[in-house]
């Protein structure tokens, strides 16, 4: 299993830290990828830090907002013939997921979200799986969604798949990291700053 994430330069600053961090301390052996759009030599400087690959993320030329929530389809690392643990770089690995062997196309990693289990912040996929879904995004490329809605019904749609609960979103402090908790997220970015997400998430790393 390979360990992987994308996003831009600006998210890369904002949460790469606490991401190396917490998969080399959870996963030390694991492989790790990070695909950036148009990375430096600054960026390239902190993955050789943490020891995880730099890829230079594919996207057009000129991509706008909604290309960016491709970003991460569009350059799944399928090439590794290893199943892919893919997360949202703001997905903070906690505790260590036994997995057991895989079934499906497609494991979703999943939280609470209006008292259902669902909510999908990371999910693990098969090289086969990961190769359609990039097939996929190539084809949305040219006429990109505001969202990671569509992608994601596809997936429901078109890959074999099973749930787990293992992660929590926390959008207030001094509540209780569940004993199956082993990734968290913090609010989204519709209702809360960059700066209140990473003080959300460093407020439960410190209680790791």
């Amino acid at each position: 299993m390979i360990g992987y994430c994308a996003a831009d330069p600006n998210y890369f600053k904002l949460y790469f830290d606490m991401w190396a961090g917490q998969m080399n301390r959870f996963y030390p052996n694991m492989q790790k990828i990070v695909a950036i759009y148009n990375p430096s030599d600054e960026i390239q400087q902190k993955c050789d830090q943490y020891g995880v690959e730099l890829r230079e993320a594919e996207l057009p030329n000129n991509p706008s907002r909604a290309h960016f929530y491709l970003l991460r389809w569009l350059n799944l690392p399928y090439d590794t013939n290893e199943l892919i643990l893919e997360t949202q770089i703001n997905c903070l690995a906690v505790q260590t997921q036994v997995f057991q062997k895989q079934k499906v196309d497609h494991l979703r990693i999943c939280r609470y979200k209006r008292d259902k289990v669902s909510g999908i912040s990371a999910a693990v996929y098969t090289p086969d799986a990961a190769s359609k879904l990039v097939a996929h995004a190539k084809t949305v490329v040219n006429n990109p969604s505001d969202g990671d809605h569509p992608i994601n019904a596809w997936q429901a749609k078109n890959l074999t798949w099973d749930k787990v609960l293992a992660e929590q979103q926390f959008k207030q402090e001094n509540k209780t990291i569940e004993p199956w908790c082993c990734w968290i997220t913090a609010g989204t970015s519709q209702h809360y700053t960059a700066q209140q997400k990473i003080d959300m998430l460093e407020h439960y790393l410190d209680r790791v």
